[in-house]
C-alpha cells in the first residue's frame, strides 16, 4: 500500500513547493550619456547593439544614486544591463572615457523627456512666417494643433501629408460653427536652416493657409531641435547639406490651458478624429 501512495506524496510535495522567484538577465552594455537626470536617479544612454536582446538605440535607464552623480553629458561608459519583469536597470557601471555629444541629431533634446498627455508645453521663442518674433505661450487661451514638417521633404506620406491634412483640417475649421475662431494650427519646421520666413511665406501661401488660423514658425536651430524634442520628434541630419533628413511624425493637440490632450504618432491619424477632440476642447 505504501508503495502505491509514494508516487502520489511525491507529487503533492511538487505542488505544494515554491514556485522559485524569476532570475533576472543580464547583458553587456556600452554607450554614451546623453544625459543625467538627478531628481529621478536615471541617466539617459545612447547605447550600442546588445547581442541577442536589443539593437543601438538611445534608452533611459535606472541607475544607482552614486552612479549618477559622478557622471556628466558625454561621458562614455560600461555596465551591466539587467532586465526583471519588464524593467531594466544599469549595474556595474564605469566611465572609460568621454567624446564629444551627437552634433547632427537632437537626440539631447529627446533625452530631456518626451511630453505626454497632461503635460505642461514649455516656452519657446520662434519666429512665424511674417519674420515677427513669436512665443508659444501666445496660443495659451486657444486649443492649438501643432506638427513638424520641412517645405523640402521628398517623401509623400510624410509632411506633404501632414501638409495636406492641416489643409483639410483649416477647411473643416472654417465650416463648423462649434470650431470657427475657437481653435489654431502651427506647424513648426525642423529645417530652420533652410525654411527662413520667406520660405515658409511662400509654402504657406501655396497651401492656402489662413493666417489667422493656421501659423508657421521658424527659429534658431537649438531652439527647434529642443521643442521638437519635447513634443516627440527626433532628427537626424544628413551630414551634406541638402540631403535628406530623418525624422518621426508626432502631431500634438494642445487645450487652451497649454497642456497636452492628444498626441498623434505617425500619419495614419484621420481628420474626423482630431476634430473630435478639439471640439470636446473648446465645449
Amino acid at each position: 500500500m505504501v508503495h502505491r501512495l509514494l508516487p502520489l506524496l511525491l507529487l503533492a510535495a511538487v505542488a505544494c513547493s515554491p514556485t522559485p522567484p524569476p532570475q533576472p538577465s543580464r547583458y553587456p552594455l556600452t554607450g554614451q550619456v546623453l544625459a543625467v537626470h538627478l531628481d529621478r536617479n536615471e541617466l539617459t544612454v545612447k547605447h550600442d547593439e546588445i547581442p541577442g536582446f536589443m539593437m543601438a538605440m538611445t534608452m533611459t535607464f535606472p541607475a544607482e544614486r552614486e552612479v549618477v552623480l559622478d557622471l556628466t553629458p558625454g561621458d562614455l561608459i560600461s555596465a551591466t544591463l539587467e532586465v526583471l519583469d519588464g524593467q531594466a536597470r544599469l549595474l556595474d557601471v564605469k566611465r572609460t572615457g568621454s567624446a564629444p555629444l551627437p552634433g547632427n541629431t537632437n537626440e539631447i533634446a529627446l533625452a530631456a523627456g518626451l511630453l505626454e498627455v497632461g503635460d505642461a508645453v514649455p516656452d519657446a521663442a520662434l519666429i512665424d512666417q511674417t519674420d515677427r518674433r513669436r512665443s508659444l505661450a501666445e496660443w495659451t487661451g486657444t486649443p492649438t494643433l501643432y506638427g513638424f514638417t520641412y517645405t523640402t521633404c521628398p517623401l509623400p506620406n510624410y509632411c506633404p501629408l501632414i501638409d495636406r491634412n492641416f489643409a483639410r483640417l483649416q477647411e473643416a475649421i472654417a465650416a463648423d460653427d462649434t470650431l470657427r475662431g475657437r481653435v489654431r494650427l502651427v506647424t513648426i519646421t525642423i529645417d530652420p536652416s533652410h525654411d527662413t520666413p520667406d520660405v515658409l511665406a511662400r509654402h504657406a501661401e501655396v497651401l492656402g493657409a489662413d493666417p489667422a488660423v493656421w501659423t508657421f514658425l521658424t527659429g534658431d536651430p537649438a531652439t527647434v531641435d529642443r521643442i521638437a524634442g519635447r513634443f516627440g520628434v527626433g532628427i537626424v541630419r544628413p551630414d551634406e547639406p541638402g540631403g535628406e533628413i530623418r525624422h518621426n511624425l508626432r502631431t500634438t493637440l494642445v487645450g487652451a490651458d497649454g497642456h497636452v490632450l492628444e498626441i498623434y504618432s505617425g500619419n495614419d491619424w484621420s481628420i474626423e478624429t482630431v476634430l473630435g477632440a478639439m471640439r470636446r476642447a473648446v465645449n
